[in-house]
């Protein structure tokens, strides 16, 4: 024994450690490794879930998108259609107006016209009468002085009565 060592206590004792760390690793770092691999594989199996439903609404969000910009397509074309036939109904009524004030206008004319035509037969009749009565007074009184101022006064009269009428 060299320097007082003794080989077979040493080669037993590297033995015992050798045995201690492969019992070691057989009993610690074997479950704690197969733990660590069952959790990596769950957080990644998170993160691909995690990552396809952030694909999922990516798409979802460019479908909506996509469909609102069709909507405001036909959202538009519905406005210019509302305008078109607003536009149409529009001029509609305009001419309907059109026509109902020029039927009210030609009423308004042929009532005035036949007013008129009234108010002509009236003052011709008038006219006659006060011309017979003057024409009378002339024959029976002979005084046409008196004749003239009474033909004034009954055309006075008259003038007073149609304007009262009109």
């Amino acid at each position: 024994m060299p320097l007082g060592i003794d080989f077979v206590q040493v080669l037993i004792h590297m033995f015992n450690v050798i045995i201690l760390f492969g019992g070691l690793y057989f009993l610690l770092y074997g479950p704690v490794k197969k733990f660590m691999e069952q959790r990596e594989e769950h957080y990644k199996k998170l993160d691909d879930e995690k990552n396809s439903a952030l694909e999922e609404a990516r798409r979802l969000k460019e479908e909506r998108e996509a469909q609102l910009g069709s909507l405001e397509e036909e959202i538009s074309q519905k406005k210019q259609e509302a305008a078109k036939e607003l536009k149409t109904l529009r001029s509609q009524k305009m001419k309907e107006a059109e026509e109902e004030a020029s039927q009210i206008i030609s009423k308004a004319e042929t009532e005035a016209q036949r007013k008129r035509k009234e108010i002509v037969d009236g003052a011709k009749d008038d006219i006659s009468s006060i011309i017979a009565d003057a024409a009378d007074k002339l024959l029976v009184n002979g005084d046409t002085d008196s004749f003239y101022d009474a033909f004034l006064e009954d055309a006075e009269k008259n003038a007073e009565r149609g304007a009262e009428n009109a």
